[in-house]
């Protein structure tokens, strides 16, 4: 005997519900994967953002890193800091060397500029102090070799100072507060050599021609 169909209702009908179904499961894996996109999304802008930190920093840390750390020219030397205290007016300092690179010095400092006559090793290193480079040459260099030096020192405004010097045993010397190269004959590089360690001294003190 049949079963009759309660009042009210209709008949289920198995391939619309079926339809039903499967138009849910479309939508929870649409939503599914819409989801995993913006998840993705979402770490790669973090990514993105977290290398883009690490840049400025290290950018930063580069920048600090320059200015506490200054830069060097190959080959200069650095000779043992002896000090900067200042003599007595009159007194004469005992150096290591012809070209000292610090030490004991004379109250008073050297002008920068081109001189004939040797600059008193006293001077030359309370200038050095001061942030000046001084360029030292034998007496006995070719007019062609000193007209070079000259031409050099002349191109900078300040804090330059070409000396000659009777007790070398190199050419050239350029020396800076505690730092210092010979050089055989003129070479480009002194003019690198002043760029570089120009105002590097413990003090910062102009000084005029």
């Amino acid at each position: 005997m049949a079963k009759r169909r309660q009042p009210g209702t209709k008949p289920v009908d198995a391939e619309k519900q079926a339809e039903k179904r499967a138009r849910r499961e479309e939508r929870k894996i649409a939503e599914a994967d819409a989801k995993h996109r913006r998840t993705r999304q979402r770490r790669v802008r973090t990514g993105l953002m977290i290398a883009a930190g690490v840049v400025l920093v290290g950018a930063a840390g580069f920048v600090i890193f320059e200015k506490a750390v200054p830069p060097e020219l190959p080959g200069v030397a650095q000779p043992t800091n002896d000090g900067r205290s200042h003599l007595a007016a009159g007194q004469a300092a005992v150096y290591a060397s012809a070209t000292p690179t610090s030490g004991s010095h004379s109250p008073s400092s050297s002008r920068c500029g081109i001189f004939n006559q040797q600059v008193p090793a006293e001077f030359a290193v309370h200038s050095l102090e001061h942030g000046t480079v001084v360029i030292w040459h034998r007496t006995d260099l070719d007019g062609d070799t000193v007209s070079g030096l000259r031409e050099i020192v002349s191109r900078f405004d300040d804090r330059v100072i070409l000396s000659p010097n009777a007790q070398l045993d190199d050419p050239i010397v350029a020396t800076a507060w505690n730092r210092l190269k010979a050089y055989d004959t003129v070479d480009t590089e002194i003019a690198d050599f002043i760029e570089m360690y120009r105002n590097r001294g413990p003090e910062s003190l102009s000084c005029a021609y």
